[in-house]
C-alpha cells in the first residue's frame, strides 16, 4: 500500500463548532436555498433560515432529553 499526503491548505480555527456556519448562513443569506429535501411530491428547497430553525429544534430536543455538553451523540441516517 502506498501512502500519500499533502500539507493542509486551510487554517483550522481553534474555537467554534459545527453550528457556526449554519448561524452565519442564516444571518447573511436567510432566503437562500442551502439544501433540497426529497418529499413524496418531489424535491423541496430548504432556506438557510429554515435550516437554522430545524437545527435549533433538534438541539432543544437533545437538551430536553438530558444531553449535556461533552456527551456523545450518535447520528444515524440513510
Amino acid at each position: 500500500m502506498r501512502e500519500f499526503s499533502t500539507p493542509l491548505s486551510i487554517s483550522v480555527p481553534s474555537t467554534g463548532n459545527l453550528t457556526d456556519d449554519v448561524v452565519t448562513n442564516a444571518r447573511e443569506a436567510a432566503d437562500t436555498a442551502v439544501l433540497s429535501r426529497h418529499t413524496g411530491d418531489g424535491w423541496v428547497d430548504v432556506t438557510a433560515a429554515q435550516f437554522l430553525d430545524e437545527v435549533s429544534a433538534v438541539a432543544k430536543g437533545l437538551v430536553a432529553a438530558g444531553v449535556e455538553p461533552g456527551d456523545r451523540v450518535a447520528l444515524l441516517s440513510k
